[in-house]
């Protein structure tokens, strides 16, 4: 066994005894890049990552193509960067109970969050749900890039009556911005849930989730305003 191997039994050890809490940035990412090299010294690498994008969730968050021109970086390294992200949002989404009802705003955000995880544009989701508020589907509704996406209040229409959905739940992100919501966000949410009146379908709840905190229409002023038609819910 010669010093690279010894270093990395070290670091496994080090890791089942204390977990990753005590390891600094370039450590962990040291750790994550032992996955793509079989053999030999990934420190280097790893520093050269964090000093590229600034962190270690900078350096996740970066495009593939971005990571493979950062010497000692190949495709499988990349890869190997870009799924972490992913498999910690399919844990979460992974654990979460299925069959939970989601009749509060604490279980929503629960069951929603991992659909936001890691994620740098903009997505927006509809949850449809029975008039038990048991989960019978949840559907992207759009995808942007960087703070913006599109929401198409007859494609949230559609959805829901497919789903023969007694109400409807709508999610959306902020990745890099505040949870409050935008001019747009307020005439969006109006625009689907008088859509949403015609057929029938109740509009429960909107939240806005970002990297560290959510939002709820339904737990704020926002979502009896849009209601009520009242000032301030058609900024």
């Amino acid at each position: 066994m010669n010093e690279h191997e010894r270093h990395r039994q070290r670091v496994y050890k080090r890791f089942l005894r204390e977990g990753l809490a005590g390891f600094e940035e370039h450590n962990a990412m040291e750790f994550l890049l032992f996955l793509a090299h079989v053999r030999g010294d990934t420190n280097e690498i790893a520093h050269a990552v964090i000093d590229r994008f600034g962190s270690l969730s900078r350096a996740l968050d970066a495009p593939y193509e971005d990571l493979i021109t950062v010497k000692g970086i190949g495709p499988t390294s990349a890869v190997v960067l870009k799924f972490i992200p992913q498999m910690c949002a399919y844990y979460l989404e992974n654990k979460t109970k299925k069959n939970e009802k989601l009749n509060s705003s604490e279980r929503m955000a629960d069951y929603l969050r991992p659909k936001f995880f890691g994620k740098t544009a903009e997505e927006f989701y509809m949850v449809a749900l029975d008039e038990k508020s048991n989960i019978l589907r949840c559907v992207q509704i759009s995808a942007g890039t960087g703070n913006a996406t599109s929401v198409a209040a007859s494609k949230i229409v559609a959805e829901a009556v497919k789903a023969e959905a007694a109400a409807v739940v709508l999610a959306h992100n902020h990745p890099r911005g505040s949870a409050m919501p935008s001019a747009s966000d307020l005439c969006a949410t109006r625009a689907v849930m008088n859509a949403l009146e015609t057929v029938g379908v109740t509009l429960l709840d909107h939240l806005i989730f970002t990297e560290t905190e959510y939002l709820s229409f339904a737990d704020s002023i926002y979502l009896q305003r849009i209601r009520d038609g009242l000032p301030g819910a058609q900024r």
